[in-house]
């Protein structure tokens, strides 16, 4: 009698949350939130040192940018292989150690007085390097960790978490970087990458050795995973669309504080604040994925949020002195919005079909052939704003997006079933 009053424990299991039931998801959570909330330092931080200490040309910040991306081009293929053939948890650790020590150098080359643009640009390159680690063992650890029947939950919390951490922490790194200089602010991002070491190296569950059945050389390895992703029709499609939108978003990154700081005459202190609306727009897209995708499907929460935030982009390039000032976080919010709505699903659908064993390979493969192109999407907005000034550029973000609707408005896109 009292055995059959309990709820079957299959019933039961589905309603407990991952943040309750999951300790290992919890430190990942943690480690990869406050991983996230520090690199916000490093976007703010690096470039206004190298504005204010070096007085860089916008040219100079367009290649900073692309320096801080081009590992994804050069990095992400052999990342991948070797993301298949090792435990993914001690390469996350290892990342966000190096991490540290290079972040943290950067304050200690000022305080000797040896500090140089070239450092600065080194310092992206290796960072970068790192991260692009981080982020193929990070995607391809999560199916391990919480199995493949809840990923699209455990890929909106951990969005939705970073994006808070993205919303609060302009606010908090201006503010940082007004109090104690954008050098200074450094040694907060530094000391961030050890909390996420020390949080992502307590998970305890046991990581087997992957069984890779790909033979041969690392060069044949990665060819797999290439052919698998050019093959696939779906994720084809997508590394169409992302190709247009990393570019259209590094150039931003690389305008942005050219606009708004050097044009515009922005204290830090503000410019972080206005970056809040993007970091909010990102965090409420991703609370609101897991909803979203029930009502409309994966399928169309990949295309219909792209189409929707095209008009708000256009408020970019019309930012200005006095109210029209308010046009670049409004712009941002929704872009945001629609940006995390995509990127909950696309990112749960291809870590769903994607085989086991070639977790690694597909997603670095997939960030080489789209985020490939944001060292020359920093550069194209160095550039124009150096040359055709920060409203050109701007314009040209814009048209980017409205390309990058081209791929994903196909028939075989539009009308799939989820």
């Amino acid at each position: 009698m009292t055995t059959s009053s309990k709820p079957p424990a299959t019933a039961a299991a589905p309603a407990r949350s991952l943040l309750r039931s999951h300790r290992g998801f919890r430190l990942l959570l943690t480690g990869d939130t406050v991983s996230q909330f520090g690199s916000q330092v490093t976007v703010l931080a690096i470039p206004l040192v190298a504005l204010s200490t070096f007085h860089a040309s916008a040219f100079q910040m367009g290649l900073l940018t692309a320096a801080s991306t081009v590992p994804v081009a050069v990095a992400g293929l052999p990342a991948g292989a070797w993301v298949d053939r090792m435990r993914r948890r001690p390469i996350l650790v290892a990342a966000d150690l190096l991490r540290f020590a290079l972040l943290a150098s950067i304050p200690l080359a000022h305080a000797l007085g040896v500090l140089t643009l070239a450092q600065l640009y080194a310092v992206a390159v290796l960072a970068g390097t790192a991260t692009v680690f981080f982020d193929v063992a990070h995607l391809s650890y999560l199916p391990f960790l919480v199995g493949r029947d809840r990923l699209t939950e455990g890929n909106a919390v951990l969005q939705t978490a970073n994006r808070g951490a993205e919303f609060s922490g302009p606010a908090v790194c201006g503010w940082l970087v007004q109090a104690a200089g954008p050098v200074g602010a450094l040694l907060v991002d530094a000391v961030s990458f050890l909390v996420s070491a020390a949080s992502i190296g307590a998970i305890r569950r046991s990581e087997p050795q992957p069984e890779t059945t790909a033979h041969g050389s690392l060069r044949r390895q990665i060819a797999v995973g290439l052919r698998y992703v050019l093959s696939h029709p779906m994720l084809r499609m997508l590394v169409s669309s992302g190709v247009l939108l990393c570019l259209a978003t590094t150039a931003l990154l690389a305008v942005q504080p050219i606009l708004l700081v050097r044009d515009l005459g922005m204290s830090p202190g503000l410019y972080g604040l206005l970056l809040v609306g993007d970091g909010i727009g990102g965090f409420l897209g991703s609370m609101a994925a897991r909803p979203v995708i029930r009502r409309l499907g994966t399928a169309r929460t990949i295309w219909v949020p792209s189409v929707a935030i095209v008009p708000f982009v256009l408020l970019l390039p019309f930012t200005g002195h006095g109210w029209l000032i308010l046009l670049f976080p409004v712009g941002s919010f929704v872009f945001a919005v629609g940006i995390s709505l995509r990127n909950v699903a696309q990112l749960s659908y291809r870590q769903g079909v994607c085989p086991p064993e070639l977790l690694g390979r597909m997603n670095a493969s997939m960030r080489v052939l789209t985020w490939g192109a944001m060292p020359l999407g920093g550069l194209l907005g160095g550039a124009l704003a150096q040359w055709a000034g920060t409203r050109a550029a701007l314009w040209a973000v814009f048209a980017l997006i409205v390309l990058s609707l081209l791929p994903v408005l196909t028939p075989a896109l539009r009308n799939a079933q989820d």
